[in-house]
C-alpha cells in the first residue's frame, strides 16, 4: 500500500525537476504554472483557469491526482487546452534523440531546462521543449495521465472520476480482467496499448512469401528472421541459390513474434509499486534458472551489466521496437541475431538476487518509453 508520505516524497522529486528553467519554458509555449493553495482541488483549479480536468491531467502526469498539496506546481495548459510541451526522459534516451524527436536543438533544450551537461540527463526527468521546438504533438509518454489505485476503488469508479470508460482504461493498461485491480497500481488513463504486429496477427499474414524478381533465399530469410536451411527444408528446395520469381514459399513458424521465454509464468504486473519509489515498467516472466531467453524478433543485441538490472540484453529489433531482458543468469548471443535465437538465460542478477528466478521483460516502441508487454505476450500465446 502506498502511503501519503511516499506520494509526497515522489511529488517533491518531480517538483524539483519542474522548478527553474521548466517554468520559463512552459510560459513560452503558452502555458503557465499555478502554485497550489490550501483547499485547492484539481477540478477546482481546472474550473478556475477555464480548462478541462482531462487537459490538466494530461499536462502534469500526477503520481496521484487525488493528492495535491499547497506549494505544488501545476502546469495549466495554454489556449485551446493544448498540453504543454513537456517530455519525460525514458530509459536509453539522450538529449540528442529527444531533440531530434521534437525537431529542436540540443542547446535550446539544455538552456530551457538549465542542463549544465547535455550528456547527463536522468530517467524520469521532465524536460520542457522550447517554443518553436515542437514539430508536432508531444509523444504519448508526455501527455499520459496516471491514477494510483486506492483501497476500495474499482475500474468503474476510477473511470467515472475522470470521465472515461472502464474499457478504455483496461485497454490502455492491458487489463484482461476488469474486475481485478490491485491497490497501489499505477494505471494510465489515456493512450493506446502497444501490441507487436506479429503477436497481434502479423504471423498469420507472414506465413507465406511470394518471391520477387532479384530476390535471394538469404534476403527472404533475413526479412522473416529465420534460417535459409529452414525455408529450404520447409519448401523442398534442393538448390538454395535457385528460386524463381513468383514462387510462393511457406515461412517456417510464420515468421512471427517469438515468445522470449518458453513455458514461463507471468501475470499483468505492469504498474505495480516498487519499494524504491518506482512503478514496474515491464512484465516479470518466471522460469527455472538457465531457461533460454530468446529474441522475439530479429535485430541487434547489446549486452550490458548494471547494479539494478544485473546482466541485461537490449535487442534493437528490426520492427523498430527495443526489447529489454534483465536479471539474466548468463549472456547469450550479441550483435546481429534472428528471431528465436538465444540472447540470455533466466537468472536473478542485479537487485533480484536471492529471489525467484525470472526475466524482467520490457517493450519500448521506437525510441519511446516502456509500454505494457502483457497484451503482446498473451496475444503471442506465451
Amino acid at each position: 500500500m502506498l502511503t501519503s508520505t511516499y506520494l509526497l516524497s515522489t511529488d517533491k522529486r518531480l517538483r524539483s525537476y519542474l522548478i527553474g528553467g521548466l517554468i520559463a519554458a512552459i510560459v513560452a509555449v503558452g502555458s503557465v504554472a499555478y502554485e497550489v493553495k490550501p483547499g485547492d482541488t484539481l477540478s477546482g483549479i481546472a474550473q478556475k483557469h477555464g480548462v478541462s480536468l482531462q487537459a490538466l491531467l494530461e499536462a502534469n502526469e500526477f503520481a496521484n491526482p487525488n493528492l495535491i498539496r499547497p506549494g505544488q506546481e501545476v502546469v495549466i495548459p495554454g489556449s485551446g487546452g493544448a498540453a504543454a510541451q513537456v517530455h519525460v526522459v525514458g530509459k536509453g534516451e539522450t538529449l540528442a534523440s529527444i531533440a531530434k524527436k521534437y525537431s529542436a536543438s540540443i542547446s535550446a533544450i539544455a538552456k530551457a531546462n538549465d542542463v549544465p551537461n547535455p550528456d547527463l540527463i536522468r530517467v524520469g526527468q521532465k524536460l520542457a521543449i522550447p517554443s518553436g521546438g515542437g514539430g508536432g504533438s508531444a509523444p504519448s509518454s508526455a501527455t499520459t495521465a496516471y491514477h494510483v489505485v486506492a483501497r476500495g476503488e474499482t475500474l468503474a469508479s476510477i473511470a467515472a472520476k475522470y470521465g472515461v470508460t472502464a474499457e478504455a482504461i483496461a485497454k490502455a493498461n492491458g487489463i484482461s480482467n476488469p474486475g481485478l485491480i490491485y491497490e497501489g497500481t499505477r494505471l494510465a488513463l489515456s493512450g493506446e496499448t502497444f501490441v507487436a504486429d506479429a503477436a497481434a496477427g502479423g504471423a498469420a499474414t507472414a506465413a507465406t512469401h511470394t518471391v520477387q524478381a532479384g530476390e535471394t533465399l538469404d534476403r527472404i530469410a533475413r526479412k522473416y528472421g529465420v534460417s535459409v536451411s529452414d525455408i529450404a527444408k520447409t519448401n523442398g528446395i534442393d538448390n538454395v541459390d535457385r528460386i524463381r520469381a513468383g514462387a510462393v514459399l511457406d515461412i517456417p513458424g510464420g515468421g512471427g513474434w517469438v515468445c522470449p521465454v518458453t513455458g514461463g509464468s507471468y501475470i499483468n504486473d505492469w504498474g505495480f509499486p516498487r519499494s524504491d519509489e518506482r512503478f514496474h515498467q515491464g512484465t516479470d516472466i518466471f522460469a527455472p534458472r538457465g531457461t533460454e531467453v530468446k529474441a522475439p524478433v530479429s535485430g541487434t543485441v547489446k549486452l550490458i551489466t548494471g547494479t539494478i538490472g544485473g546482466l541485461q540484453a537490449y535487442l534493437y529489433g528490426s520492427d523498430g521496437t527495443t526489447y529489454i531482458a534483465t536479471h539474466l543468469d548468463a549472456f547469450g548471443r550479441a550483435g546481429e541475431v534472428k528471431a528465436g535465437q538465444t540472447i540470455g538465460y533466466v537468472g536473478d542478477t542485479g537487485n533480484a538476487r536471492g529471489g525467484p528466478t525470472h526475466v524482467h521483460f520490457e517493450i519500448h516502441p521506437g525510441d519511446g518509453p516502456a509500454v505494457n508487454p502483457y497484451p503482446t505476450l498473451t496475444a503471442a500465446g506465451c
